[in-house]
């Protein structure tokens, strides 16, 4: 019988997991010592192997390299150090004989400029490919000082606009100056980008990763953006190009193309947090997107003037990201794309988790676990699978290559040359977000220079100290290695496709800092997957969080499942975890438990002959707050913690009101409408102290127990709220400090 009313549609995209190759640092075959596509085709057993279905190649276009090959010189052409159109040919049979797809990159925002287009363009105002681009006239201050046409800011430092002196304008460049922006309301560039997609598509191509598209239309009045960090001159104009007013327009066209070919597709589209507009690039029957690439999870270490500003982060802003868009995409026809790593981003281990050397495998493993098994389509980035870590602390500045490291370097010695201080922090900075800790050569053995290139030769890049015991020679024979655990995670996805592809996505305990835990659930089939995001060992209750029962254990980073099992299932037992403290010495009763709770057995634990008066306050569930109808509360709690705390506050309220019992009763999981969710009783010799003890206790139960409310509304929606959040009288409390 089926339980599922939401109508599911499936896709062979959504199916597949996706591994992304960078080819200059992937595998050298002729020993030159950059990666080439040869090199990629030598491995494609091993990808195979690993269970993927895409396999997605980074630029490997004839270019300048000024940006790694995100500058393009021609569409049509392989870079002499990567191969030849025929080598990409050769890589693409070779997907197709392994029964996988290969995905190219399309970086069509901004070309080289060295591009013909651009050559062509700035030789003169009146060339017909002038207004392939964005020219602008200078403005000039008072003094008659030439300034650029508006104060946006590059991705890569400094002004986004150039100054030519041929025809005295200033072109758009939002990233290098050599990396011009295209002029997408001219209809000839949008055709031109259309023949690139289709040639490569004709060619056996069986999609795209779009750079930046979202930046492909701007507002055309190119205003002036907020003041936002006073410390540049230069302020990010991302209002005015990050999805402009013509973005769906071109996209539909695009789709349109990939419909033809039943193509994937993927949008990388920073600065987008708006729902409905991400859902109009992605929602299904909208044929634009198959999914994009989201950015909050990976700006969560982001200072407040940008990337290589200090942040900090806690488990919970990271798990608020995904509890906003997995529910969102599966309710709305949408699509996640997954992804902790890419040529842009450090390496996982380092970014999310504190592992040391002794457990970077199983943060590894956990860090898989956690990607590939939540609802959308899961990238691996290379090397991920093999758990490579970021570049060593002890770089200097001289070992980068990564030209938005380079160039924040350059501008912080023009500004702040004696601040050794703020240069520190710079590089600390480069070492745990630099894009170069992505691109280290991949270690493929112990060899000299990890078997990327020969031992004599010296490789385009540093290869990561750490390679003699992080090398895919030595996991691809090892069954507890990552490499071999990776594979487990896909194999399990497609085993249980339904549930993990097609499931819906629930938060299990949100408060946590420690836990990272959700549910998948198709029908009557129900997953929990459950992540220790810490490197001590922690006791976790599933009947806390609502878990009463397992069937199977379908894996496990540590041990075997069924050992894992046996360990996990004896926690849903009552009787191996206390719930209750009883001192008869104080005639202290403290109690958390699933069952409704019982005031006549509260009266009873406090029943003194010494006592004059006993009150019972019970607080209960109402079916509305704030305007919303509740459908039910649930609780949840580590007991161990909550009841030290409890216990802690019924002696307290003993010796301050000379109390002759006093009994504190909380109901953990679902309380229902009416119901009661905590119960206070308390005796004393009078009234009086009985009265205030109990309100007392009410309230120090509500600001200090460690107990958690998550309210479920009628309409759909849920808050997780802290008992400390509300007042007596049910306002919101302001915890905010001077």
């Amino acid at each position: 019988m089926s339980l599922s009313t939401k109508p599911i549609h499936r896709a062979w995209w959504k199916e597949c997991s996706v591994y992304q190759i960078w080819p200059r640092s992937y595998k050298d075959s002729n020993d030159d010592g950059i990666g080439d596509i040869p090199g990629i085709i030598s491995q494609l057993d091993y990808i195979h192997k690993l269970g993927v279905d895409i396999v997605w190649l980074c630029p490997s276009y004839k270019s300048p390299q000024v940006d790694m090959g995100y500058d393009i010189a021609d569409y049509y052409s392989i870079a002499d150090e990567y191969g030849t159109v025929a080598d990409v040919e050769a890589l693409i049979r070779g997907c197709h004989q392994r029964g996988m797809k290969l995905l190219m990159d399309l970086v069509v925002n901004h070309t080289s400029d060295q591009h013909e287009w651009f050559k062509q363009s700035r030789s003169s105002k009146d060339n017909e490919y002038r207004d392939w681009y964005i020219w602008k006239p200078a403005k000039y201050d008072e003094a008659g000082n030439r300034e650029p046409p508006n104060n946006w800011v590059s991705h890569f430092q400094g002004s986004a606009w150039q100054y030519d002196e041929l025809t005295d304008e200033y072109y758009l460049h939002l990233f290098a100056p050599e990396q011009p922006d295209l002029n997408w309301e001219h209809p000839p560039v949008r055709k031109a980008v259309h023949d690139i997609i289709r040639f490569w598509l004709e060619k056996g191509c069986d999609g795209y990763r779009m750079d930046v598209i979202n930046f492909i239309s701007k507002h055309q009045r190119y205003p002036n953006a907020p003041i936002q960090d006073p410390h540049s001159p230069w302020q990010s104009g991302d209002r005015y190009y990050a999805n402009g007013p013509r973005l769906h327009e071109y996209l539909q066209d695009i789709g349109k193309i990939l419909k033809e070919h039943d193509a994937f597709s993927v949008g990388e589209m920073p600065f987008v947090t708006d729902e409905q507009e991400v859902l109009r690039a992605v929602q299904a029957g909208r044929n634009e997107l198959n999914m994009i690439f989201s950015f909050e999870h990976v700006n969560v270490d982001h200072g407040k003037y940008g990337k290589f500003d200090p942040g900090s982060w806690e488990l919970t802003d990271l798990k608020s990201f995904f509890e906003r868009w997995q529910p969102f995409m599966y309710e709305n026809d949408g699509w996640n794309a997954l992804y902790w790593e890419n040529h842009d981003q450090p390496r996982s281990i380092d970014r999310y988790t504190e592992a040391s050397e002794e457990h970077e495998g199983v943060a590894a493993k956990m860090l898989a676990v956690a990607l590939a098994l939540q609802s959308g389509t899961p990238f691996i980035y290379q090397g991920q699978e093999l758990g490579m870590r970021n570049v060593p602390k002890s770089w200097g500045i001289e070992k980068y290559q990564d030209i938005d490291c380079l160039n924040h370097w350059k501008l912080l010695l023009k500004e702040k040359p004696s601040d050794t201080a703020a240069q520190k922090i710079a590089l600390q900075e480069y070492q745990k977000k630099s894009r170069d800790n992505a691109r280290t050569p991949v270690q493929w053995s112990d060899a000299p220079n990890a078997g990327f290139t020969a031992p004599t030769i010296k490789p385009w890049m540093s290869v990561n100290d750490n390679y003699p015991r992080i090398n895919a020679a030595v996991e691809i024979h090892d069954a507890n290695s990552v490499y071999t655990f990776w594979a487990s995670v896909l194999r399990l996805r497609k085993e249980y496709k339904d549930v993990f592809v097609y499931g819906s996505w629930t938060v299990v305990d949100a408060p946590s800092q420690d836990i990272f835990a959700f549910t998948r659930q198709f029908d009557d089939q129900k997953v929990l997957v459950l992540c220790n995001w810490t490197e001590r060992s922690l006791t976790w209750d599933p009947r806390d969080n609502g878990i009463t029962a397992t069937k199977d254990m379908l894996l496990n980073n540590y041990e075997a499942p069924a050992e894992a099992l046996k360990r996990f299932s004896a926690h849903l037992d009552p009787t191996t975890y206390p719930r209750s403290h009883h001192d008869a010495t104080q005639n202290i009763h403290l109690t958390l438990t699933y069952s409704p709770l019982d005031p006549t057995t509260y009266l009873a634990e406090t029943s003194s002959a010494a006592a004059g008066a006993t009150t019972l306050f019970l607080g209960t569930t109402r079916d509305t707050f704030e305007g919303r109808s509740v459908s039910q509360l649930s609780y949840t709690t580590y007991p161990p913690l909550a009841l030290k705390t409890l216990q802690t506050i019924a002696e307290a309220a003993v010796h301050k009101h000379q109390l002759k019992g006093v009994s504190i009763a909380h109901r953990l999981g679902v309380v229902p409408i009416k119901e009661a969710s905590i119960a206070i009783a308390v005796s004393a010799g009078h009234r009086a102290a009985a009265w205030r003890a109990g309100e007392e206790i009410l309230e120090a139960c509500k600001e200090k127990a460690e107990i958690w409310k998550r309210e479920e509304f009628v309409d759909g929606g849920m808050e997780w709220r802290a008992n400390a959040d509300r007042d007596a009288e049910g306002n919101a409390v302001n915890k905010a400090t001077s």
